[in-house]
């Protein structure tokens, strides 16, 4: 429940972009982005929490609304290159192991005594790196494995 705003923030791009940009969904899309920096905010406490170093919250804010504002620019944006559907693919793995892989890296790096701008930026990119891997490499070989094995039926009925 804790993540919907940012989940409503992107059917509301996907909205403007497919349908019409509204004065309503602009304003809806605003109090999401509203609900997700507070949402950010209540993250960096509980995760300075867990591992006991302190993390500032502008760092995760910036790059939260710094890829939102790319997110509006792509609206205007031809996205007929083939690899924005990868990119695209890559969002889920993204979020499912940055905030808690993510964070966990970054608690030990800073415990290390690395500075915290630099370990989010090292964190930032084995993130992004690893979300690659998993689209590009796990994802689709784990999918192929299944279907020729515990959805082998399903193929063959097809």
């Amino acid at each position: 429940m804790h993540h919907g705003c940012f989940f409503a923030v992107g059917v509301l791009i996907w909205l403007m972009r497919f349908k019409a940009m509204t004065p309503p969904r602009l304003a809806f899309c605003l109090l999401f982005l509203g609900g997700g920096v507070l949402q950010i905010a209540s993250s960096v406490d509980v995760h300075s929490i867990k591992v006991a170093a302190a993390m500032p919250y502008a760092p995760p804010i910036l790059m939260f609304l710094a890829a939102i504002a790319l997110m509006a620019w792509s609206l205007r944006l031809d996205l007929s290159w083939s690899g924005w559907r990868r990119i695209g693919l890559m969002t889920y793995p993204l979020y499912l192991i940055h905030d808690v892989i993510g964070a966990s890296m970054l608690g030990a790096m800073v415990r290390a005594g690395l500075p915290y701008l630099p370990s989010m930026a090292i964190v930032g990119a084995t993130m992004i790196a690893a979300s690659w891997l998993v689209a590009t490499e796990a994802e689709p070989r784990i999918r192929l494995l299944l279907d020729y094995t515990l959805f082998r039926y399903r193929l063959k009925t097809a």
